[in-house]
């Protein structure tokens, strides 16, 4: 079968959490994704697309977890949704401190948690788009808007976690619309079983899964 063609003038690539609290030593959720990180490169091959794909695509947009300010304020931890995810995240140790003093919980401000890694910082032209705090990137951002006014019609979703935030944004890019492909081999969770079930019975069914390499060789 031929491979696709991408044409790369209304393509976007939408990298989701490149931050420390995943991606680095004393990061609240590196210890469970550590080991996928190494084993399938996913840093390196980050690092090879976005520098590949810059000068190419339409753009790269990035969408980072919006931090929360320490103690969590901002959630009742009482309320709804705390019995999931959110709930776990606000009592994770890390490696952080602020004056001195240990941190736990993740994406918390005043800490490297929320920060973009060195290795995948944002260049000129790059846009981040703010506010994340739901694992779809469109719910409680401005990713639909800023996709719609660059006229971009198909997302190149790469990043954390595969089966969390990658596979949320992906269904609701989806049922946006949109024209979505899954870079598989620059995304990650935290054991080969997650990564491989959404790669053979989600994404293909919203979507493509390509390696990053052959999305390169596919922008036309």
């Amino acid at each position: 079968m031929a491979m696709q063609k991408i044409e790369a003038a209304k393509t976007a690539i939408v990298l989701i959490e490149p931050q420390y609290d995943f991606l680095k030593p004393g990061g609240s959720m590196y210890q469970f994704i550590a080991e996928q990180l190494e084993k399938r490169q996913v840093i390196p091959n980050l690092v090879d697309l976005v520098k590949s794909a810059r000068s190419k695509v339409k753009k790269i947009i990035y969408v980072p977890f919006e931090a929360f300010e320490p103690g969590f304020p901002e959630i009742d931890k009482n309320g709804p949704g705390m019995g999931g995810l959110r709930g776990l995240e606000i009592d994770m140790p890390t490696g952080w401190e602020i004056d001195g003093k240990p941190v736990n919980g993740a994406w918390v401000a005043g800490t490297p948690g929320p920060e973009i890694i060195p290795e995948l910082l944002p260049e000129k032209g790059d846009i981040i788009v703010r506010g994340k705090k739901t694992l779809d990137a469109f719910w409680s951002t401005a990713l639909d808007y800023t996709l719609r006014v660059n006229m971009v019609d198909t997302v190149a979703i790469v990043g954390f976690h595969t089966n969390w935030c990658v596979e949320s944004t992906a269904r609701s890019a989806y049922d946006k619309g949109y024209n979505v492909i899954v870079i598989g081999d620059c995304t990650g969770t935290d054991t080969d079983e997650e990564q491989n079930y959404a790669e053979k019975w989600i994404f293909p069914k919203i979507g493509t899964v390509m390696k990053y390499k052959d999305f390169l060789a596919s922008l036309n």
